[in-house]
């Protein structure tokens, strides 16, 4: 692993306030923000449907932030989801949300975007859920967990980076997986229309030395015929239905509605039921049968698929039709696509509805219109209609790898980022042992100053100042200057605003790369570093 260059690893709680106590400066009559949980989207992150509301109505009995808090949702199952968001374009800087909500404040050492971006991973979340307690349905994460768990802190600039870095990456793959989510809409419409050429000729136009009838007509040599007059239709056995205490059983697999699937079939747990040998034999299904749901869901009725003979010997329910088609009329493949594209409006017309459940008569499916080409075409129909399904299922395959794959590269993204190898190091930069010192004097001088005024506008002020250059306090200094020691007689002080700070890093970094300045670090007994001291060059 790389070397972290000026990183700490620290308990959150040193870096931020932990559900700080409530504080407001406004009237009763002030609007604030109000956020309820469901108003934190868990895929972005963010905030998207706040309202305002005057600060009487919330001040009990809800939680509050301010202006770039983060907001983490506690309880199951919303913080497993992801519901985190930093608190922005806060009505009068002050909000107020559920009381589900953790709120992480940040002090000055670590950027709000870090802190969101680092309990948004996966990782976190996870081990967040493996100290949840409380009632099932009802459990939360202990505050306790947040402010002792270790959080990295690199340098403040180096943080910027990382969220910029990082920002960038995931809005790339947020779009990939945008892209990536039209895709199962685009294959449903391809197949569609293949299914829609198959069954009109002009899949097989290339077959016919004719050119393609007008839209609605069939080409020559095709008809339409009832599906009755090509095949006979089965109804199966009833389920649960009383026997004589003399009858002989024979126990024998059955299918059921949930078995029979659109253009699939699923046989993970196939049931067993006890009929007579002439009941079995009469509804044996065999190789090329089509079946077809008679119950169920009225979007359900009539979808079905080929039976290969799976299972020997099987029989079906009374709720699955058995369509045996006669030798030379259509292959199976061919009447199985047609009623599961073009026959669903049909079945869902024709169909009845009881209370619960929608079935359809085994008169209305032998009605069932459907449009026969001559075997020899039918066949390459179906050879054609499989050919294009087939690569469509590869594309499926590929499309469910790569949704796959993308929350892996975030998580990988993520890992880089807090383990210091996303970004560009620089060793001139504020250390955090640096960070955590200016965050500490910043603290105290906030303390005396909150006491000796404690009615002040409670809103955040950084201080521009007037700074002596890093390059005069250095060329004057007799010898060895530590770098806090030299930021302050430069003017930087806790409350120096970012500008002033990046202004005087950037100078430091310019010396150093000029060679007018040394540079050497201070040590404990254990080798660890301290600080840096920094000399003027002398020529």
């Amino acid at each position: 692993m790389r070397e972290r260059i000026g990183w700490a690893s620290v308990p959150l709680r040193e870096v931020a306030e932990i559900n700080p106590r409530k504080s407001v400066d406004l009237e009763m009559t002030d609007a604030v923000t109000f956020v309820p949980m469901a108003a934190v989207d868990e895929v972005s992150g963010t905030i998207t449907d706040r309202v305002e509301r005057p600060l009487r109505e919330v001040r009990s009995g809800f939680t509050q932030f301010r202006e770039n808090d983060v907001i983490v949702a506690k309880i199951t199952p919303s913080m497993e989801n992801g519901k985190a968001a930093i608190a922005t374009d806060l009505a009068n800087g002050v909000g107020f949300g559920s009381t589900e909500f953790h709120v992480i404040r940040s002090k000055g050492a670590l950027l709000p975007d870090f802190i969101w971006r680092f309990v948004r991973q996966r990782s976190f979340r996870d081990e967040a859920q493996k100290v949840m307690s409380g009632a099932v349905g009802q459990q939360r994460v202990p505050a306790e967990f947040l402010k002792s768990y270790m959080v990295p802190l690199p340098p403040l600039a180096e943080q910027r980076r990382i969220v910029d870095k990082s920002n960038a990456l995931i809005a790339r793959t947020s779009r990939a997986t945008a892209e990536l989510a039209q895709i199962p809409m685009l294959i449903a419409r391809y197949r569609s229309i293949v299914l829609d050429l198959a069954f009109s000729g002009r899949l097989t136009r290339d077959l016919r030395n004719q050119n393609h009838p007008d839209a609605g007509s069939l080409p020559e040599g095709w008809s339409i015929r009832a599906l009755g007059e090509i095949s006979e239709i089965q109804g199966g056995i009833q389920v649960g239905r009383r026997r004589k205490a003399d009858e002989v059983l024979v126990e024998v697999p059955y299918l059921r509605v949930a078995n029979v699937q659109r253009g699939w079939l699923k046989l993970d747990e196939i049931k067993t039921i006890s009929v007579t040998e002439t009941e079995r034999d009469r509804l044996l299904l065999r190789e090329g049968d089509v079946l077809m749901n008679e119950g169920g869901d009225r979007d359900k009725l009539g979808r079905g698929w080929v039976w290969e003979e799976q299972i020997d010997p099987c029989i079906h329910q009374n709720h699955v039709f058995r369509i045996r088609l006669k030798d030379g009329t259509l292959p199976p493949k061919y009447l199985s696509h047609f009623a599961n594209e073009k026959g669903q409006s049909y079945f869902f017309d024709e169909g009845t509805q009881t209370t619960n459940l929608a079935s359809i008569s085994k008169r209305k499916v032998a009605a069932l219109p459907v449009p026969v080409p001559p075997w020899e075409e039918a066949a390459e129909i179906s050879r054609r209609i499989e050919a294009a399904f087939g690569w469509l299922d590869r594309v499926v395959a590929d499309h469910t790898t790569a949704m796959e794959f993308l929350p892996k590269l975030e998580a990988a993204i993520w890992t880089k980022a807090f383990s210091g190898a996303l970004v560009s190091q620089d060793a001139t930069e504020e250390p955090a042992d640096a960070l955590l010192a200016r965050q500490e004097a910043g603290a105290r001088q906030s303390t005396v100053s909150n006491r000796r005024h404690p009615k002040s506008d409670p809103k955040e002020i950084k201080t521009m100042v007037s700074r002596t250059s890093l390059s005069a306090v250095l060329s004057s200094a007799d010898g060895w200057v530590s770098g806090q020691e030299a930021f302050e007689l430069c003017g930087i002080g806790a409350n120096a605003a970012t500008e002033d700070i990046e202004a005087l890093y950037s100078e430091l970094r310019e010396l150093d790369i000029n060679g007018q300045i040394e540079s050497k670090p201070v040590t404990d007994d254990q080798g660890r570093k301290l600080y840096d001291r920094l000399r003027w060059k002398r020529s």
